[in-house]
């Protein structure tokens, strides 16, 4: 219903699928993710940390830097011009003392321990502050929605990036039928669907 391309792969692995499809990009020389959206997120809100820190209902940094993005956009929905217009003026330098700063936080750190520093700069370095406005600004329209759905792998290799669901027997859930298309709207990169079935297995997942 997507026109997403489905590609089939045996691979060994124990425990979930996703980190061994990652593992198998990795070799291919990608850097990737394997938590659906939280890597994008974290570069959305370190592109726009100064101007959330800045307009923090508690005056806070460290609230900025912890509070989920879907919440703070929806808190302050009236100043989202000026939240994700702040994107354009992010500097690389500046983002990467943001994306260190929140990867610091301890929350973080607990929450999320697979996110990486490399991956989120090497999204920075290939995706251009115009694409990433356009996603902030789809994102704003209902971000408790759009906060889920996103592809379980995140893989960039230069200018080279692809978002990739991981299916065994499951079908797409409806989550990804309403944000996968809005993303594609936004992002002129591959999206596509492996479905991953455990070697030496008659089951695609034990």
């Amino acid at each position: 219903m997507l026109s997403l391309p489905l590609d089939e792969i045996e691979l060994s692995y124990s425990g979930k699928p996703e980190p061994a499809l990652l593992q198998h990009f990795e070799t291919q020389g990608y850097i990737g993710s394997s938590n659906e959206g939280i890597t994008f997120h974290t570069v959305l809100k370190a592109l726009m940390l100064d101007k959330l820190a800045e307009i923090n209902t508690f005056n806070e940094r460290a609230d900025a830097c912890t509070r989920y993005l879907e919440a703070q956009l929806t808190i302050h929905k009236d100043k989202l011009p000026e939240i994700i217009g702040s994107i354009k003026g992010a500097s690389k330098q500046a983002f990467c003392l943001n994306l260190k700063e929140i990867l610091q936080q301890p929350f973080i750190k607990n929450e999320y321990p697979t996110l990486s520093f490399e991956c989120c700069e090497a999204l920075f370095d290939a995706i251009d502050l115009d694409t990433f406005t356009k996603v902030a600004e789809k994102f704003s329209e209902d971000p408790y929605t759009y906060r889920s759905g996103w592809p379980d792998l995140t893989l960039v290799k230069g200018s080279e990036v692809r978002f990739v669901e991981v299916k065994t027997t499951d079908k797409l859930h409806q989550s990804q039928l309403v944000t996968i298309p809005a993303l594609r709207e936004c992002l002129p990169y591959d999206f596509s669907v492996y479905r991953v079935k455990k070697l030496g297995s008659s089951k695609a997942y034990d």
